[in-house]
């Protein structure tokens, strides 16, 4: 059984671990092989500072998390182009409204910078019937 510690909001409740599906080669993420994303603030938060950890080792892995990991977490972390949302708040959100968190992006194509736009779930329902 997976004891989780959540440094972001201090919750021992999580949804799910996921490996990491990309290699990471420079830090904080070099050494990070999986993410627990959390239940209550819906962070995936690197397992290496979540799991199995002791009580004493808490603080300090709450600090690692918001030095270390949480700015370039925040770097890299998708968001809509409308609301700029955050997934995860954009998954709490849903969850909240009892509605399915599954597929909450779509990409639209803009012209400007050549790139797709993510648009969530929460500003264009109707795509995602």
């Amino acid at each position: 059984m997976l004891k989780f510690y959540c440094p972001n909001c201090s919750s021992t409740e999580y949804i799910a671990k996921n490996s990491l599906g990309k290699k990471f080669t420079t830090d904080p993420y070099k050494n990070v092989k999986s993410e627990i994303q959390c239940s209550i603030c819906f962070f995936d938060i690197p397992s290496n500072i979540s799991e199995n950890i002791d009580k004493k080792d808490y603080e300090k892995n709450k600090i690692l998390w918001n030095e270390f990991y949480k700015p370039e977490h925040l770097k890299h972390s998708p968001r809509c182009s409308i609301c700029c949302r955050f997934y995860w708040e954009i998954e709490k959100y849903l969850f909240n409204k009892n509605i399915s968190r599954k597929d909450i992006f779509y990409q639209k194509y803009n012209p400007r910078n050549g790139i797709g736009d993510l648009v969530c779930k929460i500003c264009d329902p109707k795509s995602f019937i």
